[in-house]
Formats: C-alpha cells, structure tokens, sequence
C-alpha cells in the first residue's frame, strides 16, 4: 500500500516554512545548525510520506525557492547545494520505505540514492569549474579545515592550540582525502539511519504502511561480515601503500556498522535493566565527549558474533516428553 495522499494546505505550508528555517538556521548558526543539519530531512521526509509525492516534492521546491531569495539577499548562494544534498534525503527515504523491506535495505537504498545525488553535483561543479571530482574535494576539505579552525578561534579555544591546529591542516587534509571513501560512506550511512529511525518513531505503529522494523534492539551484522574485517585487515597489513589505504577504508566503514550493532546490544540491556532515559541520555552525552567510548561499543558489537551478549543464539530447549 503506498503511503500518503491527505494534502493539507496548513500543513504544506507548516513543512516548506519548518524546512526552510531549519537550512536557515544550519548556516546562519553552524554550531546549533550542525545538529539541526542532521535531521534537515525530516520535514520533507514527513510530510512526503504523509500527504505524497506529488506535494512531497512540491514542498522540497517552495522551501527551495524561498532559500534562493533569501540566501542571495544573505550572501549565502554557495550554500544551495548543500540544501540540494540534504533536502534530497527527504524524498529518498520515503521512497525507500515505500517498498516496505527490513532497515538494512532501506538504509542501503537511501545511502545509494543520497550518494549518488552527491556525486553528480560534484560532477556537475566539476564541470562548471574545470576540476577533477578528485581535485574539487581537496579544496572542500581544506576550506573546511580552514572554516573549522576560524570557528575554533571564535568560541575562545587557546591560541597555541589554534597554531598546532593550523601546522598539522595539511597533514589532516591528506588523510582525510586518501580516506575519504570510508569517511564519506560512513557519514552518508549515519545521517541516512539518523532519519529513517525518525520517520520509523513518528510512523510505526501509527501507520499501518509503514514498514515494521521489528526490535531494532536486537538487530545484528549477518556473521559473515566479520571476514570482511579479516580481509580488510589483512590488507592493513600488505606492504602496499594503496592496499594499506583500501583495507583501512574498508575496516573504518566496517566498524561502524558494528557501533551500530554495538548501540543496539546497549540499547537492549538499557531496557533490559529499565535504565531510566535521563541516565541513557547521559550515557549518550558521553559517547560524543568521548570518542574513544566508540571504539569500545564497537567492539562490543564485533565480539557479539562470539559472545553473544543478548543470548539470541542460545539453542531452543526440547520440551517434548
């Protein structure tokens, strides 16, 4: 059953002007605007899968066009395609719910879909400026880097820090682009589960067309994917440049989804020992503070294929007589 087709003038009008102030803020303020950038699509998400595709889409261009006059009253023209990427997820994700599969093609799909949106602007900005896609991403990451440290020096980081920052950019700015592969995927596949969790809180269990994810507490990486990480890690460990640099992509990429299996198996335990929310948020706080904390959950999620933390393979017992 598809999903949608109750459009509501009041509430077309409500999402094209939520969507609009949410890019809004994301670069007018890009401090709070990072956090509201990472569910920049659910607006469009909502009421796509809401009232349609038709209005969905219709939506996505209005906050689009209201973004035009005000980024060029603003000085802030060359922020439109970031709208384009973001925005985009917001018509992505519908559509692969709409095909009602489990969370893992859903994500993959929209991940596919989003990466693919990334790319042809890339291209096209290639085009436009006589760069190789290669080229062109260098110069986004030093400018970023460039951005990242003057944002630095405005919420008062100490100077010396700022200066160790600015003699090791070059450096960062290498590594990040000889790992961008794994760096980029990671991100995409992040931002676009990010949103599909969203949708599936507003949606399951109120929206018979949803489609049921089941306990995402109990979701796990099929075990074959640990000889993906022997293999990447084998290559880690060739005494080849771009072997060392494939394999390392590969494992950055890898672990991450075992974080994320990692999360789930916390998550079960948190509502297994009836953890209260202000303790879970807390727990949460500090994964962020410290990133370190995500090497940790990873592991946890990579060794559930041994250990077994939720005893979902435990054997079922006979009870016959």
């Amino acid at each position: 059953m598809d999903a949608g087709g109750n459009f509501n003038v009041k509430e077309f009008i409500l999402g094209a002007g939520i969507t609009t102030g949410f890019f809004l803020l994301v670069v007018l303020n890009p401090v709070v605007g990072f956090i509201f950038s990472l569910i920049a699509p659910l607006p469009i998400a909502y009421f796509y899968w809401k009232m349609g595709r038709i209005p969905g889409i219709a939506m996505f261009v209005l906050s689009f066009g209201l973004l035009v006059a005000a980024f060029r009253i603003g000085g802030f023209v060359e922020s439109l395609s970031f709208f384009l990427v973001l925005g985009s997820a917001g018509i992505i994700i519908p559509e692969a719910l709409r095909r009602r599969w489990g969370i893992e093609k859903t994500v993959a799909l929209s991940v596919a879909g989003l990466v693919a949106v990334i790319v042809a602007i890339l291209a096209l900005y290639g085009q436009l400026q006589e760069r190789g896609i290669l080229d062109f991403v260098r110069g986004y990451v030093v400018d970023s880097i460039k951005y990242s440290i003057a944002l630095y020096e405005e919420i008062g980081i100490p100077q010396d820090q700022i200066d160790a920052l600015r003699d090791g950019a070059p450096q960062v700015a290498e590594w990040i682009v000889e790992h961008g592969a794994a760096l980029f995927l990671t991100s995409a596949t992040f931002f676009i589960w990010l949103n599909v969790l969203g949708m599936r809180m507003f949606f399951q269990g109120r929206d018979p067309s949803f489609p049921d994810f089941g306990d995402l507490a109990c979701w796990k990486m099929p075990d074959w994917v640990v000889w993906l990480v022997i293999a990447a890690g084998v290559l880690m460990i060739v005494p080849e440049e771009i072997a060392q640099i494939i394999g390392l992509n590969a494992m950055i990429f890898l672990l991450f989804l075992y974080l994320l299996q990692g999360l789930s198996i916390v998550q079960f335990f948190f509502r297994k020992k009836n953890i209260p929310r202000y303790l879970r948020a807390l727990f949460y706080a500090l994964i962020v503070l410290y990133q370190y904390l995500l090497v940790f959950i990873s592991a946890v999620g990579l060794f559930d294929i041994w250990v077994d933390f939720r005893k979902m393979n435990s054997p079922v017992k006979d009870t016959a007589p």
